[in-house]
């Protein structure tokens, strides 16, 4: 027999505030895209069941856009033959016995089989029977509900949760739980684990399949997908659903560059690396805060714009080196006016009146320059 193994779909995910045309967030909207094509390639693959490990949606509450992608999904699954497992996880699981949880409204589908109700349940799928734990209240619930789990000979073990082996890499997510390590028994068959969302293989027979999806710069090195697990062999292959998209680039250390030099660093990164359609991170280190401010910022962001998300971390120096390159006050204004011109862009300055605010501003500026360099000349020697 063989499945396929995912988790951490996320759908409802919304983040880094880019929006098209009808205000729908984009990474969102990639999200759901990335979802259907994995769907896609499950059905290519033709595997005898698949098994979603947990944190289908991002919210406990999702709104009517995921809950519906998720139901498309099942349904598409269902029409190609292929049985579905789902668990909940703390993601999308209720946090209390008051709340309904988002997967009723799939319970009854024909080959959805769901555990969902923080306590252990077996579902037999072809040959095999699936003991799924999803989200428990509490940590120690986890071994409680293992203890109920009645063996056969061919036992699959569902779960979601931090395995100990992974401590270091707590998400810090609410409801995160630790997986104890004496859960992953070495005489089931698989154990499919989700939560952590790169692909790992913890145990001989345990794996996280990892999400298919980049959600923080934390998991730009991964590779995204899904896991095609021959149950008789134990063997999990790893099947890549879509190209690399997030890049954490390399910090660069800015220590003693000027404006100049740090802006052709970010011309080389634009004139290297493709941003279109990407999430983007450039870290620059001991950045003089003078330098980067002289930085031409609106050429900046026109050179982003292609970029799904596009953000420069800059870690500036401790201290404040005024010496290091000279801020031209003669230029300051210049500089108010192009920042003006940036809030527009953000809306955060209404059109109407951004020329009186530019006019003011400017002229306040200058006023202040004069100012300054008459009484820097009358000063006594």
């Amino acid at each position: 027999m063989k499945i396929v193994h995912m988790a951490d779909s996320h759908l409802g995910f919304s983040n880094y505030s880019r929006v098209d045309r009808n205000g729908r967030n984009l990474v969102e909207e990639i999200i759901y895209q990335g979802f259907d094509r994995a769907v896609d390639k499950i059905i290519r693959l033709k595997p005898d069941a698949v098994v979603h490990a947990g944190d289908v949606f991002h919210h406990v509450r999702p709104k009517i856009r995921p809950l519906f992608v998720f139901q498309q999904a099942l349904e598409k699954l269902r029409d190609a033959g292929i049985p579905v497992i789902i668990i909940s996880g703390n993601h999308d699981a209720p946090k209390g016995l008051a709340s309904t949880s988002p997967f009723v409204i799939y319970e009854g589908m024909k080959d959805v089989s769901i555990a969902r109700r923080y306590s252990h349940e077996c579902f037999q799928v072809g040959d095999h029977n699936f003991h799924c734990i999803p989200f428990c209240f509490e940590a120690g619930d986890y071994l409680k509900e293992f203890d109920k789990i009645e063996r056969s000979d061919r036992d699959v073990l569902v779960m979601h949760g931090l395995a100990e082996a992974l401590r270091n890499k707590k998400m810090r997510t609410v409801g995160e739980h630790e997986l104890k390590d004496s859960l992953l028994k070495s005489d089931f068959d698989y154990i499919a684990l989700g939560h952590y969302h790169g692909q790992a293989q913890i145990a001989r027979n345990a794996w996280y399949s990892g999400s298919i999806e980049y959600f923080t710069f934390g998991e730009a090195a991964d590779d995204k997908g899904i896991l095609l697990v021959d149950l008789e062999s134990g063997n999990a292959k790893q099947i890549e659903v879509r190209p690399r998209y997030m890049i954490d680039y390399p910090a660069i250390d800015c220590s003693g560059l000027s404006s100049s030099e740090i802006a052709s660093e970010l011309m080389a990164i634009f004139e290297q690396v493709e941003i279109k359609d990407r999430i983007i991170r450039i870290n620059l280190t001991k950045v003089s805060r003078a330098a980067y401010r002289n930085i031409d910022q609106s050429k900046l962001s026109r050179l982003m714009a292609p970029a799904l998300y596009f953000k420069v971390k800059v870690d500036y120096i401790d201290q404040a080196i005024r010496n290091e390159e000279p801020i031209n006050t003669r230029m300051l204004h210049e500089e108010f006016a192009r920042f003006v011109d940036e809030e527009i862009g953000r809306g955060a300055v209404p059109k109407a009146i951004k020329e009186e605010v530019r006019s003011y501003g400017t002229g306040l500026i200058k006023g202040a320059v004069e100012a300054h360099n008459a009484e820097a000349l009358n000063a006594p020697e």
